[in-house]
């Protein structure tokens, strides 16, 4: 009976494990299908940053911008979580742009004088309240895309 449980304990970790690389693989498949495009007439700086989000959650993410360079960062989402929004703050957190709520896929378009690092902060919009408790709250990718010109 115990080599049953440990077994079936096994199984079990493979479909959680499997199940969370399928559920990254089909949100790099959104990125690169519908956010990719959204960058033009940027370059993609190569790096695909997204993940799986709920609504209520928000994420951080520090980033390095070289001097001298025009860049886009654009964040895209997928449509049942509502409107993405996100704020660019240096290093000393003073806020550089922030999105408006009604935009979609939100992005700024800007120029850097000095290589810095700058954090972008996401923020999924909350979950209207209602009052049935058995409403499921929404999840869906959200990637962050930066793009430059050369």
């Amino acid at each position: 009976m115990k080599l049953f449980n440990k077994l079936f304990l096994v199984f079990i970790g493979s479909l959680l494990l499997l199940s969370t690389l399928d559920s990254a693989a089909q949100c790099k498949r959104f990125t690169k299908k519908y956010c990719l495009p959204s960058l033009a007439p940027y370059i993609h700086n190569g790096q695909l940053t997204s993940t799986y989000m709920i609504q209520g959650d928000s994420a951080e993410v520090l980033m390095t911008f070289n001097a001298g360079k025009e860049y886009r960062i654009l964040i895209c989402s997928q449509e049942m979580i509502g409107n993405v929004q996100f704020k660019v703050l240096d290093k000393k957190k003073k806020v550089l742009y922030t999105s408006e709520e009604d935009d979609v896929n939100p992005f700024w378009d800007f120029k850097v004088t000095n290589t810095q690092q700058l954090f972008i902060h996401i923020t999924i919009p909350e979950k209207e309240k209602t009052t049935k408790m058995t409403e499921m709250v929404a999840q869906g990718c959200v990637s962050l895309l930066v793009g430059f010109k050369e």
